[in-house]
């Protein structure tokens, strides 16, 4: 029965990453090994659950019919281990969290109490800045804005975020300070890395009047703490969170009256991190995250 459990644990890891190679780095075992429990729980059921590409993997007609009973299969037993777990000792183990660098103080500040409450809890922390696939970076769940990187994550929404113009008291001694969106067009700006490069800044105000600022950044970097000291250095006016400006006293906010666009801030997770009751702690830890 367990040597069972096993094999569909492996199958649903399998399904869920897209490939042997990405299941063995999220399960922590070798590739050739997570082929090995594929081929013995096909032998074991008689038919054909994946169709195998040199690339990848995707389920048959057969493989459908086994994943959903599977999911349930394996909530129930590890639903079973985790309150005998916590009857015994509280939350426990390792969770992996990603998150970008700009949300680092945040984060940790939310998750701080139930660290300090169960003393047995671990996180290991890999911080990003662009999107990634908790499965295949080996995580268990990834604090992350905009698009979600596969419809087949689950996705907690835990803030909206309004980005709004900064500078450094600094800069705007030197520079002066704009008064309209069109005054941008004779200031530096600094911005974060983007395929392709940005060209325009989008703004709105309170009065629902829209505007777009051409922009050619005089600095750019793919890391939002970096780009924070950018702004601090007064290498120009940026885009960042009120919540990030209010934090750093030789910020000041610029164009008041007018907002950059707004996007979601999500914890995202594969679908088996339902069954795990420390996965879904630290995901209710962050819910009031603001940023």
């Amino acid at each position: 029965m367990l040597e069972s459990l096993e094999e569909l644990r492996v199958f649903a890891r399998v399904v869920e990453a897209g490939s042997m190679s990405a299941a063995g780095r999220a399960l922590g075992m070798p590739a050739n090994t997570v082929s090995r429990r594929i081929a013995a729980l096909e032998e074991r059921v008689g038919v054909r659950l994946l169709n195998r590409t040199t690339r990848s993997v995707s389920l048959s007609e057969h493989g459908r019919t086994l994943l959903g009973p599977a999911h349930r299969i394996l909530e129930a037993a590890e639903a079973a281990e985790a309150a005998l777990r916590r009857d015994r000792e509280g939350l426990s183990g390792l969770v992996r969290v990603g998150m970008p660098s700009v949300l680092t103080t945040d984060v940790l500040t939310a998750l701080r109490p139930l660290l300090l409450a169960n003393p047995g809890l671990r996180l290991e922390v890999a911080v990003h800045d662009h999107p990634v696939n908790p499965v295949s970076a080996g995580l268990d769940v990834v604090v992350m804005g905009g698009a979600l990187p596969d419809s087949t994550l689950v996705a907690t929404k835990l803030q909206d975020v309004t980005l709004v113009l900064a500078a450094s008291e600094t800069y705007l001694a030197e520079f002066g300070v704009p008064r309209t969106p069109g005054e941008l067009a004779g200031h530096r700006t600094v911005d974060f890395r983007t395929y392709p490069p940005a060209s325009s800044w989008s703004l709105s105000d309170d009065r629902g009047r829209e505007c777009v600022v051409p922009v050619q950044p005089s600095f750019e970097v793919d890391d939002g703490r970096a780009l924070v000291d950018a702004m601090r250095a007064g290498l120009g006016i940026g885009s960042i969170s009120a919540r990030v400006i209010r934090r750093y006293a030789d910020l000041r906010r610029v164009l008041p009256g007018w907002e950059g666009y707004t996007f979601p801030i999500f914890a995202v997770y594969p679908a088996s991190g339902q069954r795990s009751a420390r996965l879904r702690a630290v995901v209710d830890a962050l819910q009031p995250v603001v940023v």
